[in-house]
């Protein structure tokens, strides 16, 4: 009797510590501390098919060195050590221009960097570096556009394509050099985009845009019929909404908009869509200041994005954009955006409904209006979303993150 009361006392005790480590937070939010050191900053976060949860960000010392690093979230919620990807002294390092990474098949992962390629301010390249033995060891960098222009390459995207190949896609300034050489070309931002397999070789390069916003963040998803690329266009009488392209059937669709919201400004917003997919559903977040009122706007397709129901509006405070977007397995969203609210700059979370049901806007933190505060970088796992972001000192940057539960937000 005695051993079988000692039976059931360990086996009690073995449940209650098997519950402990899943370590599901209870509350609403959860902030759980960043793996970084000093100057953290344009963190990205990413979530691989096996659930695996990926933080990269980079961080500069003093005499100007910039690292790329990764870590990766633990089963107690807690992040790993830090690991070093790549350095450089001649780094483009930019709030709105971050690096991110992607992962395809059982051990593969990219992530890309800005790398000078010479002395004005915009000229720099797109840098890609592959892991094949899940972020070990990385390979040679090598840069996914080929035309070896000292121009603008960045604000990129990726995608698993298979276990083999992977989709970057990126704004390009090439025509701007090759203007410079020929007044027949005309200066315009392309969109551009890349097949590049594990091995680091470039199977296919394309040409999505051939006019574009400068410099507004891409964003990119998979669909059951390929994958779709977001950004914001620009026309010749200065609108710069946001639009799509689809892979389908290995050919790239022609430009549409998402939404004509007739957003005229004569220079760019530094303010790009998001993009999210599951099943048939696609859902796509973006801001816009059409007629002088800042909105951030949600639209919905249920057939791979071949076309946008109307939008919803949200974030109808005074949102100043920076949105992020993820679905999560009832085919509702969650999106992340920066608002103003009693004079303070927040970052905000709502939970979107197909019906256009939302739920009451949560905020984050408070966070700071300056440039260097960057994008709000948010992953969905299970029911908990994982949200990064850059939070400004008096005198260095650090990062944060934070979990929310989900299923809270009714």
């Amino acid at each position: 009797m005695k051993k079988a009361l000692l039976y059931i006392t360990l086996f009690s005790a073995l449940v209650l510590t098997l519950n402990s480590c899943k370590s599901e937070p209870a509350e609403l939010i959860t902030f759980i501390t960043a793996p970084t050191g000093l100057n953290g900053s344009e963190s990205s976060l990413h979530k691989s098919s096996d659930g695996t949860i990926l933080l990269s960000w980079i961080e500069t010392s003093e005499d100007n060195v910039s690292k790329l690093l990764f870590s990766t979230l633990q089963n107690n919620n807690t992040w790993s050590a830090s690991k070093v990807i790549a350095s450089g002294d001649d780094w483009f390092v930019n709030w709105a221009d971050f690096p991110s990474m992607v992962s395809f098949g059982n051990e593969n992962l990219a992530v890309h960097y800005l790398e000078k390629s010479a002395p004005d301010t915009f000229t720099y390249d797109v840098k890609l570096t592959v892991s094949n033995d899940n972020g070990k060891t990385w390979n040679t960098s090598f840069a996914p556009h080929t035309d070896n222009t000292h121009a603008e390459h960045g604000f990129v995207s990726k995608v698993e394509m298979n276990d083999d190949t992977f989709l970057s896609v990126w704004l390009d300034g090439r025509q701007m050099a090759y203007a410079e050489k020929d007044s027949t070309i005309t200066k315009e931002m392309t969109l551009r985009s890349a097949l590049i397999g594990k091995d680091g070789k470039l199977i296919d390069e394309y040409l999505l845009d051939s006019r574009v916003c400068d410099c507004c963040q891409t964003d990119t998803a998979m669909t059951k019929n390929g994958p779709i690329v977001v950004y914001r266009d620009r026309t010749e009488d200065e609108i710069r909404d946001i639009y799509y392209v689809r892979q389908v059937n290995n050919e790239w669709t022609e430009p549409k908009p998402i939404f004509n919201d007739n957003w005229n400004i004569a220079g760019c917003p530094v303010n790009g869509a998001g993009i999210t997919a599951k099943d048939n559903t696609v859902a796509t977040v973006w801001f816009t200041r059409a007629n002088d009122t800042p909105k951030v706007k949600l639209a919905f397709s249920n057939n791979n994005g071949e076309t946008f129901e109307s939008p919803i509006n949200i974030g109808d405070i005074d949102p100043l954009g920076r949105v992020d977007i993820e679905i999560l397995d009832d085919h509702s969203v969650l999106v992340s955006w920066m608002d103003t609210v009693n004079e303070n700059t927040v970052i905000q979370l709502q939970r979107v409904q197909q019906n256009g049901k939302l739920s009451e806007i949560i905020t984050l933190t408070e966070a700071s209006e300056s440039r260097s505060s960057g994008f709000p970088r948010m992953v969905i796992k299970d029911d908990l979303a994982y949200v990064s972001w850059t939070n400004v000192g008096d005198d260095k940057l650090d990062l944060k993150t934070a979990i929310i539960n989900t299923s809270l937000l009714k």
